[in-house]
């Protein structure tokens, strides 16, 4: 249901500038937006700080920030509850609509990361849950080379940083006992270079894996 035309007020800051006005009222109720926009206060400079509403207050120009660094980087607010992370998981289902992996990769993997995030912490409350942080790991680790060609690029000095889909992923196949998985998983996130204990994880699920047979 459209809800703007001729008299509607015109929703500006971050919503506005991304085009997001439409699915922000669609999504969300008042009482919900009301509850982000107080919660949401990044600390920043220029339009966005700790005092003021970024969100849909204030002409925004121009800003390096895609959007889905920001729908990513907006759902990390609402971790702290399951009524706080159901929001995050809203968010970021409009980020994976949106995202194009060839423009924005960087928006994408971090997307993946937040949805590893709020499902997993939900795994022993929710029916789906794990099986939903599994599929965001795999999506994640699908998209894991372009990613570090664009952290590469970004940072050419520094090493890659952790990756949470390829850890995460091995933690749950460890504890399903599926230490071949495990296994395969790390030595790939070792392979592509990403940051972690890659050897000692490797060695404990080949000791466990060795106890199984």
């Amino acid at each position: 249901m459209r809800i703007f035309g001729w008299g509607k007020p015109r929703i500006e800051g971050q919503i506005g500038y991304f085009n997001l006005s439409e699915w922000w009222v669609n999504t969300f109720t008042e009482k919900e937006r009301n509850y982000i926009v107080k919660k949401y206060r990044p600390m920043a400079g220029g339009t966005t700080g700790a005092d003021r509403n970024s969100l849909t207050e204030g002409k925004i120009l121009s800003t390096t920030q895609t959007v889905g660094m920001f729908l990513s980087g907006l759902s990390t607010w609402f971790s702290d509850s399951i009524e706080d992370r159901d929001i995050a998981r809203r968010i970021l289902k409009k980020a994976t609509e949106i995202i194009d992996s060839k423009n924005d990769v960087m928006g994408l993997h971090f997307t993946f990361q937040a949805l590893i995030e709020v499902w997993y912490r939900d795994r022993d409350t929710v029916s789906h849950a794990l099986d939903e942080a599994v599929n965001a790991c795999k999506r994640q680790i699908d998209i894991a080379p372009q990613a570090a060609k664009a952290f590469k690029k970004e940072y050419p000095k520094n090493h890659l940083p952790s990756h949470v889909g390829f850890e995460q992923l091995t933690i749950i196949y460890g504890k399903q006992s599926k230490y071949s998985d495990a296994i395969q998983v790390a030595k790939e996130a070792k392979k592509q270079g990403w940051a972690g204990d890659w050897d000692k994880r490797i060695e404990r699920y080949e000791k466990k894996q060795n106890k199984q047979k």
